[in-house]
């Protein structure tokens, strides 16, 4: 094989090159979006080429495509309602009215007993008398008195009087708003109650 009979061939080849370098050189590159979705397609070509001689040379060309595809995103808008509502409860509430003036409860007895409820709408001071008269010998007379909250059934202030007759008073200072009571516990003896608010 002579040199004459390859330059053909080798002026075919380098054609061949130069136009798919000039192709690829001139085509615009791809835009980028943003969201962009890129399909590549491959196409494969095959050229065949006979020389004077029998000598058959195969060249394999890839050829690259580049599809851009742009995907457009829906914003969805939602609203929300917003409703409020406003409970009111009204608590019923018992009150239980002095019996005179400043003076919230009076009882009398002989034993044990639980006054009456009497209300005190703001925190007060209050005075509790006691009036004791002995029934049997001094030494087995006995009182004790306990003031009461009705709606928790404890009690906050408490006094006593032992083995003695007469008046006695006694205070209890700062006492809570709310309904209240007096429990006496007492032996051999008759007694009498006032609580009055101090003012």
């Amino acid at each position: 094989m002579n040199l004459r009979s390859l330059l053909p061939l080798g002026l075919l080849l380098v054609g061949l090159l130069v136009g798919l370098g000039g192709g690829a050189a001139l085509r615009p590159g791809p835009t980028t979006v943003t969201e962009v979705v890129r399909e590549t397609t491959v196409q494969t070509a095959t050229a065949t080429l006979t020389v004077l001689q029998p000598t058959t040379v195969t060249q394999t060309l890839r050829l690259v495509d580049v599809i851009t595809t742009t995907r457009t995103a829906l914003t969805t808008v939602t609203n929300v309602a917003t409703k409020t509502v406003t409970t009111v409860t009204t608590a019923l509430t018992t009150v239980y009215p002095a019996e005179r003036g400043d003076v919230l409860v009076t009882d009398r007895g002989s034993g044990d007993k639980d006054t009456r409820p009497f209300t005190l709408e703001t925190v007060s001071d209050l005075k509790i008398t006691v009036r004791i008269k002995a029934r049997a010998d001094l030494r087995w007379v006995s009182l004790s008195w306990y003031l009461y909250n009705v709606e928790e059934g404890s009690w906050i202030k408490h006094g006593e009087v032992d083995e003695e007759e007469g008046v006695f008073e006694f205070y209890a200072a700062r006492v809570p708003a709310g309904n209240w009571y007096i429990r006496i516990l007492a032996a051999n003896c008759d007694w009498e109650i006032t609580v009055e608010k101090v003012t």
